[in-house]
């Protein structure tokens, strides 16, 4: 078959592209879902008791608002990085957020250090929260991972690190408005050991698979 005729061939039977929204307005959809399904989740599960005096405190609402914006940032930076061209450092764009929503750690380590006492974070892993752990992450992180496949990155690996990370952060979030101990560190092992094998995974795929 000549060149010019393959070319029509192909032509004919070509369907229009749809083209992908920004990753601005993907993860806006993205987080109009996924914030419903996370508090639905933590409702089911029974808001704690003391979160009126949680809600309170500075520090708690400051945690909360950080768990939010490193959710939304990292949706956004793992969405545009499945578009080719788009430079690495959008990676970065969670990380403001993120650093205060993981102060929030460090600051109730220092707390729980002085007032052995009242630790939550230092008294055991809480292990008990897994079940719930898995149920809250389950819908946000699959329907991201699902709108990051529509992308065409060559390299798929750290969208789908970011991808975790804002998962995690909203699973957090979550939890904190039902679980009166803070199972944030946990959530993160969870998502991230969970995250990571599929990024391996998908790493080791062959390029044409």
């Amino acid at each position: 078959m000549r060149t010019d005729d393959l070319i029509l061939s192909l032509s004919q039977d070509a369907r229009p592209v749809r083209r992908l929204a920004p990753p601005t307005r993907r993860a806006l959809g993205w987080f109009a879902l996924a914030i419903p399904v996370v508090g639905a989740i933590a409702l089911a599960m029974g808001l704690r008791a003391d979160l009126g005096l949680r809600m309170a405190e500075p520090a708690f609402v400051i945690q909360l608002i950080a768990c939010g914006l490193t959710a939304f940032c990292a949706a956004i930076a793992g969405l545009a990085l499945t578009i080719p061209g788009t430079p690495r450092l959008w990676a970065l764009l969670p990380v403001p957020s993120m650093l205060v929503w993981l102060g929030g750690f460090g600051r109730q380590c220092v707390l729980e250090w002085l007032a052995p006492e009242s630790g939550e974070l230092l008294s055991g892993p809480h292990l008990h929260c897994l079940p719930d752990i898995a149920v809250i992450t389950a819908i946000p992180t699959t329907v991201l991972l699902l709108m990051l496949r529509r992308g065409a990155c060559l390299e798929p690996r750290l969208p789908v690190m970011l991808g975790g990370l804002a998962a995690a952060a909203l699973a957090h979030g979550g939890l904190s408005l039902a679980h009166p101990e803070d199972s944030g560190l946990l959530v993160l092992i969870v998502q991230f050991l969970a995250i990571g094998l599929l990024a391996l995974v998908i790493g080791a795929r062959p390029r044409g698979a």
